[in-house]
């Protein structure tokens, strides 16, 4: 999908919804419509027109990646360049993203254009991008790809007296080795008893036997952010690593194997839970079952009880059930996965098979 048409898309739906245009103040939505890739920029859609704003730092980049706007160089708050430049007629109903727009912005942005009349909105262009196109598929793959390789790479790490944050380090390395801008985000890597904090920090703890090794990590690639989870024991496993690892990948395996175009977030979400409600452990499944990927590492649509819309062809999801024991481990199985009209195919190729290392 070309940018322009990516525009097109936005005008239609905020047409349907009554309002004359749409003032766009959040890089990742900002990027996806114009491919600026800077740290300050925003956008005012309407009618026929389409105005990128930023500072004197990205006068040549802004030329370079934006070529379906007219560009204008302004200071930090560039509100004052609508006014300045009498580009809103009197009356006009303008979106706002009332996701990312704080307080203090919208005061001041009604302060300096005060008669217009800015509505909230919410996720307009989230839902167009949730929807892949070719290019995109192609970025998350080779995000993907890096991710499967670097787990390769890690493995031989892997083992008692190994330090959490130093393996955390020894990835975001082995990511841009490989080819990747870096990391999707900051690696979890969850020891032991961490392992039970979905969202553990590398810590200075040292991998013990017997610890189960949660590793939450992803590469990004031209934007686009892998999100990967694979679950280790070090030295020795015992009946009940066997027990609560089977479990869980039996429950990802079921979500896998549901999910399509058309099935909604919160009927996958049930299917994955079932399996670890099923088993004994349906209150130590503490999160939801995942979350699409793209420009950002969780972007809509949610897999949750929540979300009762189905899921589209060309959606990217994460498919992530997990079981929290606190104070002894966890595990966690996560994939990417391309929802198609009749399947789900994952995109990790990384084994998923109990590795005692």
């Amino acid at each position: 999908m070309s940018f322009n048409l990516r525009l097109d898309k936005v005008k239609e739906i905020i047409s349907k919804e009554g309002l004359d245009g749409m003032y766009i103040t959040n890089l990742t939505n900002v990027r996806y419509l114009t491919g600026f890739t800077g740290s300050a920029g925003s956008l005012l859609l309407f009618g026929n027109e389409n105005h990128f704003f930023t500072d004197g730092r990205y006068i040549e980049q802004s030329k370079d990646q934006i070529k379906n706007c007219t560009i204008h160089i302004v200071g930090s708050a560039h509100y004052l360049a609508i006014k300045d430049k009498n580009l809103l007629s009197k009356s006009m109903k303008i979106g706002l993203e009332s996701d990312y727009v704080s307080m203090a912005l919208y005061d001041a942005i009604s302060k300096v254009l005060q008669t217009t009349d800015f509505i909230k909105t919410s996720e307009i262009i989230e839902k167009i991008a949730a929807v892949k196109d070719v290019l995109e598929i192609k970025s998350l793959k080779t995000a993907i790809e890096i991710t499967d390789a670097v787990f390769t790479q890690i493995i031989p790490e892997l083992k008692a007296g190994a330090v959490e944050k130093e393996i955390s380090a020894k990835i975001s390395y082995l990511f841009k080795m490989n080819g990747a801008d870096g990391d999707s985000y900051e690696s979890i890597i969850g020891s032991g008893w961490l392992g039970a904090l979905p969202h553990a920090r590398p810590s200075d703890k040292k991998f013990e036997k017997g610890d189960f090794v949660v590793m939450d990590f992803g590469a990004l690639y031209n934007g686009y952010h892998a999100d990967m989870t694979r679950t280790v024991v070090i030295g020795e496993a015992t009946s009940k690593h066997e027990e609560i690892y089977n479990i869980v990948l039996k429950s990802q395996l079921a979500g896998i194997d549901y999910a399509k175009a058309g099935v909604t977030g919160a009927e996958l979400d049930q299917v994955c839970r079932q399996v670890i409600k099923d088993a004994g452990y349906g209150d130590k499944f503490i999160h939801s079952t995942g979350h699409g990927i793209g420009l950002e590492v969780h972007t809509h649509p949610r897999i949750s009880s929540f979300n009762k819309k189905p899921l589209l062809e060309n959606y990217v999801v994460t498919i992530e059930p997990g079981i929290y024991l606190a104070g002894w481990g966890g595990v966690r199985i996560e994939d990417d996965c391309w929802i198609q009209k009749d399947k789900c195919l994952p995109l990790n190729t990384s084994t998923k098979e109990m590795l005692v290392l």
